[in-house]
Formats: C-alpha cells, structure tokens, sequence
C-alpha cells in the first residue's frame, strides 16, 4: 500500500466501489467462493453523510469480527478491509472480473486477472463473499449410487436418531383448559458448569401439543400444481405408494398416542366396501375414471381398516375431550378429501357390513402396513418416507396448513402383476423399536422444535449479527439457482443428515417452502431443548466457554452473551431471540459482575441438557436424560475445499441494505445491554442507525421467544 493517507485512504474508497458494482451487477460475477465466513469489515457509515453517497450498507456497515482488533468504532484505524486470496474468489468468469478491475484502473489495459495476481494479492483488501457452501455440497455427491445412498442413509437414521430425546410416559398429565389445543408441559434441567456447585442448575418449561381442535386436512389431487409434495423421485414407481402409506402411519402413530395420553381413545367406523366411491369432491371431478388401490388377497379386518383410513366419512378418530366436553383430535389425525374416486379392490369376494364401532389395534395396524408393503413389493426405504411425512403432519396443523398430496398411480390394478412378475422376492421391512418409535413420536407432537430444527441448516454460529444478512442472502441467492426441488433437498439434507429425515418429511408435506421463507428473512423459532436433545447447534448460546487466561483483557461479545444467560440473572433467563452472534468484544471492566466474575475463575462453562421431568396424571414424575449431560455440538456441513464448477447465480433479489442484519444487531445489542446499557466504549455502536431508534415507542425492544 502506499504511504501517501489520501492516497490509501481513495484506494479503498475505490475497492469499495468496485465490490458494489460486483455484486450488484449479476452478468459479472457468477459465483464466489469462501474459505470460512462471509464478511467485509470495515466503517460503519458516518451519520453526517446522506445514504445516496455512501458505499451500499452491505459493504460499509460492517465491523472488523474475528479478529484482534475489538471493532472500529473503538480505535481511531483508518476504514479496514480484509486481504484476500483472489485464486479462488471467481471462476469461469475472469475477463469480466478484468474488465471491472480494469474500469477502476486496478489492473491495466492488456492485463489479465492471472498476470496480475500476486499483484493483487498484496494489494487487493477486499473480500466480497456470497456463501456458496451449499454449492459445493451439491457437487459433492454425483454418481446415482451416491444419491440412492444419501437417500437411504437418512432415512435409516429414523430407526436411531436421537437416543437422548425424551418419550412421553404412559399416563402422562395433559392440560386440557384450552379450548383448541391440550398441552404437555414438562420441565427441562440445564447444566451451567461442570459443577453444580459453582454455578446452579436452572429450569425451564417445554411444551408439545398433542391435541388439536380440528383434523389436518389433506387433499389427494389431480393438478399437480396444486400439490405441494415432492415425492422422492429416487424410489421411481413406488414413490406413488406414499400418499396411502402416510394415511396408516398417521393411525398408527395416534393409536400409540391413545395409548399414553389418558381420556384418549381410538375408535373407527366400518365402511362398506360396496359403496365404492371414497371421495368428497365435485360433481364435474367425479366424472373422472376412478383410482383403484388393490390390496391383494387380504384379510376383512385389513380390507376394512383401509377403507376407512382411504375414505372421505372421516373413517376413524382419535379423539379426547377438553376441560369444556369439547372433542379434540390426535396430532395426526386427517380429514380427506379427493379430487378423483378412490375404489378400494381385494382379491376374492368385497366385504359388505353394516356400519359399527370397530377398532383396530396398534398391532393389527403395523401387521395391516406390512401386508400392503409386502403384496405391492415396497422396500424399507419407502416404508420409512412415509413415517417421515407422517411426523411432519402436526407441523402442518401449527401452521394452519392443509396437506395436498398426489393422487395415487391411476393404473395400479395393472401393474401390480406387472411387479409380481419382475419381483418374486418379497419386501423387506425392519420395524422400528418401541423406544424409538415413541421418541419419534415425541418429536412430532413439538412443531415448533421440529420447525426449529429444519432451520437450523441456515445457522452458523460463527457468522456475527451484523454480516447475518449477507450469509442469508448469498446462500439464497445460490439456493434459488435449483430449480429441481430433488436437488434442493439433497442439498438440505447434505448440510445436517442427522435431521434430514425431517427435511424429506416436509417436502412429502408441503411445509419446506414455509421453512425455506423463514430462513430467507432471517426470521426462525429458537428451540434449545429441541436443540439439546437432538444434538442440534441453532443458536450462539450453546457453544462452550472458552477457560481464559488470567491476564485477559477482553472476550468476545458471543462469549459474554454465553455467560449471562449461563449465569441466568433475572434479566437473562430468556435467550436471544436470533442465532447469531454480535460482533467484537468487550473490556472486561465494562463487563457485568456475574459474568467479571466468571471470566477468570478458572472453570468450564457450557450449556448441558441434565435432563427433562415429565408429570403423570397420578402426580407422580418421570424423570429421562442421557447418563452424562449432553452438549449441542454437531457441526453444519460445507466448508468449502478445493475447487467449485461454474453456477449460474441470480442477484435480482440481493438487498444492498441488508435489513435483516440490522434486525438482528439491533436484537442481540438490545439483549446484551438492555439491563446496564452501553458503556463508554460503545458510544459509537448505540449511537448507529440500527440502534439509535431503540428508544422509539414504535420499535419496541425483541428480546427473546418465549
């Protein structure tokens, strides 16, 4: 750099510029690589100078995270940039990167962006960096064995996944007051320390719905605009079996449900098979030549049973009474409805009866599922996508959402002799242990943890509150690249497979767009006991405390926003709202006491799940957790290595002012100085734009989801 100030100082002003044209300028740059986290540090935009003359916000808002410096609002340093490493920040697009270089005469006439490298290398200090971590897991896996088993290995995780997610007990007590929903209420355990002693444990409250005032409805439709399902494409034909499929496991999984919630019961009308037509839809659609769903040569009880889980009369329940007499429904239960007749064949003579109160028991249900699976030739992978778009039912309902599902195959009468033919051998399906299956369940019954958790992909506890919007923004900006919904949800899956289980579950179901607009805008449900018992990292405060040296002079603010919450002063019992962290560090004299004190004495300190109390109706408690308190600590895949091919990248939707950012610094600073407020040394960052409204009566503080 040159020595000249004025000099220096117009050369950033230049790579500033630059950066702007670059990335707001689509047919310049098709894709950017990262070696770690996005960001651009540098001034925050003086307030004396109006918004059209400053440098987008994006590029100039940003201070220095990460690194030694604490931030510039607190040195008297020159605007700062970061160095780069051109080799790997464009490819398949370097004459016009030249000719953008070239445009702020960085490089000259002639020059090439290889000729002048090391050149640029020394010189250039800017980084512009759209994550593109997604990109590269996508080319991660090619072949279509890799997919098929990318398929199956998260599906398989069904039968193991989360050991430590606690199981609702037998007669557990439910809280029937409210008119539209019944509640389950248990208390969560948290470890501070690895001693008790040194810091107390504390408790907080989880909540699973499991019942709702009203089915879920689910339409099996024509018009494939209408459905929002993505059937995985990777089990071809037998794809078409998941709409039938997630009708029995959502009885199964509610006949287990009636089973350990008291005052529930399971009860199904029988349906004649003579009256043929199962659909509820208009007169014009019935016209159309019906479905028919031929079960082979099964007993009466299962041709019945499925008549009704296939029929629009609301063909069984499962239902309890709230504190009023009011009928509430199982989690799981679905109100159908058919743009097509759906026929119901068995093999030999149809059974007619005249309607009663039947039932069919939970064992009878499973031996139900495995005959259909077994005469149609369904593998275990089909099987278990099923049960993951059941799971994912009641997140539909805590949305207010319906459920629209294909049709099945209008010509299985014909090709199941066809798969007879093909497939002498019979299916093979393991089933999934009773522990396990009511761990599953549980998991379902929280939709707001299982939300959580799809949006989890998007954290990276690394990336700083202010720089939040650019990782957002960059990851869509390449997410909207894909078109193939397949594609897309390989990719969601490659960046966490320990719940991408629940990724397939919401695309069967329709609700990954509604998780896709959430983490766009930056704006998800923190759940940290679903977090716990999933071994899942979605928020800042469950990484660990660093043991610090005992001539420290400062932590980092995530550090600090760690400590106050472990420390649980009144005011800190409730995490931050956003997931991500604010950006430097403080000066441990202008730290709180709690967390002054914490700082060097010597011990760890960390979020631990200990464990979660359930409460019986008959006022006993259960009590489950791992043997040794646990710690979120599964990273996020997608750290970039080697090189990525050439993605087409649309910025049509980039926003250079980056609200979302300036939301969630704006939390996280309201958060961690809303009880002792801003010392002296941050008089510049609550003097900023994003944080200088905070007194307004119109933008009251967020500080936490309660």
């Amino acid at each position: 750099m040159s020595d000249d100030p004025e000099k220096e100082e117009a050369y950033c002003n230049k790579m500033r510029l630059w950066g702007a044209k670059c990335a707001s300028n689509r047919s310049s740059i098709q894709s950017i690589q990262i070696d770690r986290v996005a960001y651009i540090p540098g001034k925050w935009p003086t307030p004396g100078i109006p918004k059209t003359s400053r440098s987008p916000r994006y590029l100039s808002s940003l201070p220095k995270p990460l690194t030694g410096v604490n931030n510039l609002f607190e040195s008297s340093h020159r605007p700062y940039v970061h160095p780069v490493r051109l080799g790997n920040i464009f490819f398949g697009m370097k004459e016009k990167v030249a000719d953008a270089l070239r445009s702020f005469n960085l490089i000259e006439d002639g020059d090439s962006v290889d000729s002048q490298k090391s050149k640029l290398v020394t010189k250039l200090e800017l980084r512009i960096d759209l994550v593109q971590i997604f990109i590269n897991i996508d080319n991660h896996y090619k072949t279509s064995s890799e997919e098929t088993d990318l398929w199956r290995d998260c599906l398989q995780r069904l039968r193991t996944a989360f050991p430590d997610h606690p199981r609702l007990p037998q007669n557990v007590k439910a809280d029937k007051n409210f008119r539209n929903v019944a509640l389950v209420k248990a208390t969560t355990t948290w470890l501070a320390a690895n001693e008790v002693d040194h810091l107390p444990p504390f408790k907080d409250e989880s909540t699973f719905h499991v019942a709702w005032d009203k089915p879920t409805k689910m339409i099996l439709t024509a018009d494939g605009r209408h459905s929002r399902a993505t059937l995985p494409d990777i089990f071809g034909k037998h794809s078409r079996h998941i709409p039938v499929l997630l009708q029995a496991w959502a009885y199964i999984l509610s006949a287990r449900w009636a089973e350990l919630v008291p005052g529930a019961h399971l009860s199904r009308r029988d349906i004649s098979l003579s009256d043929g037509n199962t659909s509820r839809s208009p007169p014009e659609h019935n016209s159309k030549s019906p479905v028919t769903i031929n079960l082979g040569a099964v007993s009466e009880g299962a041709a019945q049973w499925w008549t009704a889980l296939l029929s629009v009369e609301r063909g069984w329940s499962a239902t309890m009474s709230n504190k009023e007499g009011r009928c509430l429904h199982s989690p799981w239960s679905i109100s159908l409805e058919s743009e097509i007749p759906i026929l119901i064949s068995v093999e030999g003579k149809s059974t007619t009866s005249a309607s009663a109160d039947v039932l069919t028991t939970l064992s009878e249900a499973y031996s139900y599922l495995a005959e259909y699976s077994s005469v149609h030739r369904i593998d275990d992978d089909v099987y278990l996508a099923s049960l993951a778009g059941a799971l994912m039912i009641p997140a539909s309902k805590y949305d207010g959402r319906s459920i629209a599902l294909p049709v099945p195959d209008t010509h299985w009468g014909e090709k199941m002799e066809e798969d007879r033919r093909q497939h002498q051998t019979s299916s093979t399906l393991t089933g999934i242990n009773n522990v396990q299956f009511d761990r599953l369940l549980t998991l379902s019954c929280n939709a707001k943890g299982t939300r959580a958790l799809l949006t989890s992909v998007f954290c990276e506890v690394e990336v700083s509150s202010n720089l939040c919007g650019m990782w957002l923004q960059g990851s869509f900006a390449v997410l909207d690249t894909i078109k193939n919904p397949h594609s897309l949800l390989g990719i969601l899956i490659r960046r966490d497979p320990d719940i991408g289980f629940l990724w397939l579950g919401s695309f069967v179901t329709g609700g990954n767009d509604k998780a896709l607009r959430e983490g766009r805008a930056g704006w998800w449900n923190i759940d940290l006991g679903a977090a716990a018992w999933t071994g899942t990292l979605m928020s800042v405060i469950q990484m660990p405390v660093p043991q610090f040296a005992t001539d420290t002079r400062s932590i980092s603010r995530a550090d600090e926003c760690r400590l106050l919450y472990l420390c649980h002063d009144i005011n800190y019992t409730i995490p931050p709202l956003f997931p991500f962290p604010p950006f430097g560090s403080t000066a441990i004299e202008d730290t709180n006491i709690d967390v002054h004190e914490h700082i060097l004495c010597g011990w760890d300190h960390g979020l631990r799940f200990s464990h979660l109390t359930w409460h019986c109706s008959d006022g006993t408690k259960v009590q489950q957790g791992p043997k040794v308190p646990s710690m979120a600590t599964r990273l996020k895949n997608g750290v970039l290595q080697g090189s990525v091919p050439e993605v087409e990248v649309d910025y049509e939707e980039y926003d250079s002012e980056d609200e979302n950012s300036e939301m969630v610094t704006r939390n996280i600073f309201t958060w961690l100085r809303g009880d002792d407020g801003f010392p002296v040394a941050e008089r510049a960052i609550r003097e900023h734009e994003w944080i200088d409204n905070l007194d307004s009566e119109d933008d009251e503080p967020i500080e936490g989801d309660v």
